[in-house]
C-alpha cells in the first residue's frame, strides 16, 4: 500500500517535470524567465556565438549522447462487477480494470554532463556564467549591438521571434 502511494507520487512528479516548458517556449509566450548567459569583457556578439558553438562541439565530442529508453510503471484499478436481477433477466456491469502507465520514452542520460562540459569549455575561454532577467515591460532599453554591453544591474534580455532573445540594458 505504501509502495503504491510512493509510486503514484513519483509518477506525478515525473509528469510535472515532463510538462515544464523550455526556455524558448517561455520566451515565445512572453513569460518571465531567467537565462544563464556566458559573459566576458570586450567580446563581440559574433565572437560569443563562435565560442559557444566551439564549446558545444567540443562537449558533444567529449560526452556523446547516451539515449536510454524506459517505460513508466503500470498500475490498474480494481475491477468490480455488479449484477442486478429483474425477473428472469440478469444484467451485469463491470467497472474498473483500467491500466495506467506503461508509456515508453527515450532520453539522453548524458545531457547534464554534456552541459557541464560546455560550461567548463566556456570557463576555459575566460567566460563566466551570469543570470540575466527579462527586461521589465515598458522600460526603454539600449539598442542591441554587435559589441556586447558590460554586465551591470541594468542588463536584461528582450524576447525575439521563435524563442530567440537579445541581451541589452534597461534605461532606468
Amino acid at each position: 500500500m505504501v509502495f503504491s502511494r510512493v509510486l503514484a507520487g513519483a509518477c506525478a512528479l515525473s509528469l510535472l517535470a515532463a510538462c515544464e516548458p523550455t526556455t524558448a517556449q517561455l520566451v515565445t509566450q512572453g513569460k518571465p524567465i531567467d537565462i544563464v548567459y556566458p559573459v566576458k569583457a570586450g567580446v563581440t556578439a559574433g565572437q560569443l556565438q563562435n565560442d559557444v558553438t566551439d564549446c558545444q562541439i567540443e562537449a558533444a565530442q567529449r560526452v556523446p549522447q547516451q539515449i536510454l529508453t524506459t517505460t513508466t510503471p503500470t498500475h490498474s484499478t480494481p475491477a468490480e462487477t455488479q449484477c442486478v436481477t429483474k425477473g428472469k433477466t440478469v444484467t451485469c456491469t463491470t467497472t474498473g480494470g483500467e491500466i495506467y502507465g506503461g508509456e515508453t520514452y527515450s532520453y539522453d542520460a548524458n545531457e547534464g554532463l554534456r552541459a557541464r562540459a560546455e560550461g567548463q569549455c566556456l570557463s576555459g575561454k575566460g567566460y563566466r556564467l551570469a543570470t540575466i532577467p527579462k527586461c521589465p515591460a515598458g522600460d526603454a532599453t539600449r539598442p542591441v549591438m554587435s559589441q556586447l554591453y558590460p554586465l551591470s544591474a541594468a542588463t536584461c534580455y528582450l524576447p525575439g521571434a521563435g524563442g530567440s532573445y537579445a541581451v541589452t540594458e534597461a534605461l532606468r
